[in-house]
């Protein structure tokens, strides 16, 4: 049986697995990919040591780190979680690649982008409508855009497609932008963006490709805007729906106490898939480290 499982391996789950791998403790991360929404950061401006780079140049710097404990700390990424489960002397841990036992688990699965829900999202998904602007902006050289949103993540889309799109338009349910006041400067003298505030999106339309986008204005009034792309930036939700054992707030966060312990001894989480109330790089690390080192403890007087 492995000593911890940690699920999940963006800053909160690397950030554990030094703290781990120290401890000699024999520890597998299963994951989707290492670094999550970290890697499609376009810019991080407030990481401690670092003045600027980008977020998946973060995340190498945090793998490179994990790799010097590469005979202890065991990856594996690709790993679909879909179910958790109590067995006797651990927890088990299903995935779409097989199952692992272990005597304790730790979860940094993060969030995920919001969904719109609305008619042609899932048919325009990869053919015109993205969630990553710093994935994808370089596809739409000099086309027209519009970015869903009025928030952080919007406005940090809207200014990284700056560089490429021709024009930009952003599309706030809200009758103003909110969030950095600095980023909402750039945004409202941009000579590229036009601002959409009281707007909700309706639909997206075309044939092989995203064409249209349909909106309705502060009057009610429901119109349709050419468009050669669209991106969703509408906010996140907590990666938590694998787990049922554990308490979680209407949100999907789980609920941990100041030991990042769970409701259920033996299960700990960490960064933004809990109910910490600020959502940073830093504080995932922060977290990561003292929920490892709390389990440390746990793993260290528990009786089996």
């Amino acid at each position: 049986m492995i000593d911890v499982i940690i699920i999940g391996a963006g800053p909160a789950g690397l950030a554990a697995a030094i703290y781990f791998a120290r401890q000699r403790l024999d520890i597998r991360i299963l994951t989707g990919d290492i670094g999550g929404k970290t890697l499609l950061s376009s810019d991080v401006e407030n990481y401690l040591g670092f003045h600027m780079l980008d977020g998946a140049s973060l995340i190498q710097k945090f793998r490179e780190h994990v790799n010097d404990y590469k005979d202890i700390v065991e990856i594996n990424e690709g790993e679909q979680i879909q179910r958790v489960e109590r067995i006797d002397g651990g927890f088990r841990v299903s995935s779409s690649k097989g199952s692992y036992d272990a005597s304790a688990l730790l979860i940094t699965t993060g969030e995920e982008n919001r969904k719109l829900n609305v008619p042609g999202e899932k048919e325009f998904y990869g053919k015109g409508i993205t969630y990553c602007a710093t994935c994808d902006a370089p596809l739409f050289k000099d086309k027209i855009v519009h970015v869903i949103g009025g928030g952080n993540s919007a406005m940090d889309a809207a200014l990284f497609l700056e560089k490429y799109a021709s024009h930009i338009t952003i599309v706030s349910v809200n009758p103003e932008l909110k969030g950095d006041e600095v980023m909402k400067k750039r945004c409202l003298s941009s000579k590229k963006m036009t601002i959409l505030g009281g707007t909700k999106t309706t639909k997206f339309v075309g044939e092989q490709f995203l064409t249209g986008i349909g909106l309705i204005g502060p009057d009610g009034t429901e119109r349709q805007e050419p468009t050669q792309g669209a991106f969703v930036e509408i906010g996140l939700v907590p990666v938590s729906q694998f787990i049922d054992l554990v308490a979680k707030n209407k949100r999907g966060e789980i609920i941990i106490d100041k030991h990042n312990q769970t409701n259920i001894p033996g299960i700990y989480a960490a960064g933004d898939v809990t109910d910490v109330t600020d959502k940073q790089i830093s504080i995932a690390v922060g977290e990561g480290s003292k929920a490892a080192l709390e389990l440390i403890k746990y793993l260290q007087t528990r009786v089996v």
